[in-house]
């Protein structure tokens, strides 16, 4: 492989971290961190140091929105800075960060932030190791904080390796360029860092969350839904496995994390019970939901705001052709001269000046679909567990209790591969419409995705179509990117 470096900065330390702090985090001066000498103090940089869900731009991409250019019915700068990722420009070419949205909601910012964390975690991961414990007490705290430093690690590097290299193929991966590896902290100013394979960063990913895993089961910390536990270890897991395609691995955490965790969100409870689309949008969205195992920090939702001339209508076609939409209420017509388009699960944010929420991470409802989807890629069809497993999603969905009963009646005849999966991925394009999980799976399964955009149609079909290429800045300064 040809060598290929990238230049950061190498830490800014910000304890209250915000999101503009990590907007310019290689523009940031190196010695303006706080110095991290307690285990207070490592405790409270992994509080601030949880991921933002910036993968969330990608709904963009997917086949569930659509771009309507309505004269005087969009906000110009805001449709000119998600064109690039709606037609797809931003897998074509690098980009620069000025021709995106300051405020977030873009590949650049997703790529400084999980950089941002990454380096984050590693310079605690060597204050822990370094830290003279003075008793059990605080042997434990170490190992609480090493476990969730190299969680956010893992975390990091897998969101980079899914948005900016290939999806993993195992007869492609060794040679596959992925993006740079960041292996140890180091804390000058400068420092070149090479690129390496999705097959190494998938093998440093596995390591870090089954270490992660034995530090804290170890002391037996399940976390809450803003910190990595051990649930949240498991259900990262469960996803990793099932895209690097070893069916057994996944299988074998998401049963681990099942276990623990059975819950699934009852969405048709709540669509049926909360009729205001607010009340119904914070239930929805309540980290207490045992199903929300882990909750994006604070996080810039643009998706809520409906001046920008992207809407989900094949989400809305596709529900109300599966009878998952019987009320006719998914969306929320936010203007009588249009029907521009806000997924009622966001009502309760677009009228914010911010629209500020958290989205979740990882749930326990991914995990049952990861079981469902590796059962059935090693049987080649449907078997019992993914059956029981879907019927469950199923019967917690909106569909009508007609069309409900009819999926499940279908699911025992589905006994070859593609039919079993495309059932699957339908139910679970439902389930998660809108919430950034879509793109990854039409990776996953190179789904073709056709955009209608302001000067043309733009296809992804090929493997390397769905590489998201590194931000302009990056390849400025460090021109062996080309």
């Amino acid at each position: 492989m040809k060598s290929k470096y990238i230049q950061y900065i190498a830490l800014v330390l910000l304890l209250a971290t915000g999101a503009t702090s990590c907007n310019k985090f290689l523009e940031e001066p190196v010695d303006n961190r706080t110095l991290i000498q307690t285990l207070p103090d490592m405790e409270k940089v992994l509080n601030s140091n949880l991921p933002y869900s910036d993968h969330h731009f990608t709904d963009l991409m997917t086949d569930d929105y659509v771009f309507r250019d309505l004269s005087g019915h969009i906000v110009a700068s805001a449709t000119d800075a998600l064109l690039p990722i709606f037609e797809f420009a931003c897998n074509r070419e690098n980009i620069s960060s000025n021709q995106y949205l300051s405020s977030g909601f873009n590949p650049v910012t997703a790529f400084r932030r999980y950089y941002y964390c990454m380096v984050n975690s590693l310079l605690v991961i060597d204050r822990a190791k370094a830290y003279p414990s003075r008793n059990a007490q605080d042997e434990a705290r170490v190992k609480v904080i090493l476990g969730r430093a190299k969680a956010i690690r893992a975390y990091c590097n897998y969101m980079l390796v899914s948005l900016f290299a290939k999806q993993y193929n195992a007869s492609t991966a060794a040679t596959d360029v992925a993006v740079p590896f960041i292996e140890k902290y180091n804390g000058e100013a400068i420092v070149p860092y090479a690129t390496t394979t999705v097959a190494k960063l998938y093998d440093v990913i596995e390591d870090d969350l089954l270490q992660a895993y034995s530090l804290l089961q170890e002391e037996d910390v399940d976390g809450d839904p803003f910190s990595f536990g051990v649930d949240a270890v498991l259900a990262l897991l469960s996803r990793v496995y099932l895209n690097k395609k070893d069916w057994d691995n996944c299988i074998k955490y998401s049963n681990m994390l099942i276990d623990r965790r059975p819950s699934v969100l009852n969405v048709r409870k709540l669509r049926t019970e909360n009729t205001d689309y607010a009340a119904y949008s914070g239930l929805y969205f309540d980290p207490a939901n045992k199903s929300d195992i882990l909750m994006g920090s604070n996080t810039y939702q643009l998706i809520a705001y409906f001046f920008h001339g992207f809407y989900p209508y094949p989400a809305l076609q596709l529900m109300q052709a599966n009878s998952a939409d019987p009320t006719n209420n998914y969306i929320i017509q936010t203007s009588p001269l249009f029907r521009d388009y806000v997924p009622q699960k966001f009502g309760k944010f677009f009228n914010s000046s911010t629209r500020n929420f958290n989205l979740p991470l990882l749930t326990a409802d991914e995990v049952y679909f990861n079981r469902a989807e590796a059962s059935i890629e090693k049987n080649n069809g449907m078997n019992s567990v993914a059956i029981a497993d879907l019927s469950l999603l199923i019967d917690n969905q909106t569909f009508t209790t007609a069309e409900g009963n009819n999926k499940k009646s279908q699911l025992a005849g589905l006994t070859t591969r593609k039919p079993a999966i495309d059932m699957l991925l339908l139910i679970k394009r439902i389930r998660f419409s809108s919430e950034g999980m879509r793109w990854f799976d039409i990776r996953r399964h190179n789904i073709a995705v056709s955009h209608l955009g302001r000067s043309g149609t733009y296809t992804v079909s090929k493997a390397e179509d769905y590489v998201i290429k590194l931000p302009l800045e990056e390849i400025t300064r460090n021109m062996g990117l080309n």
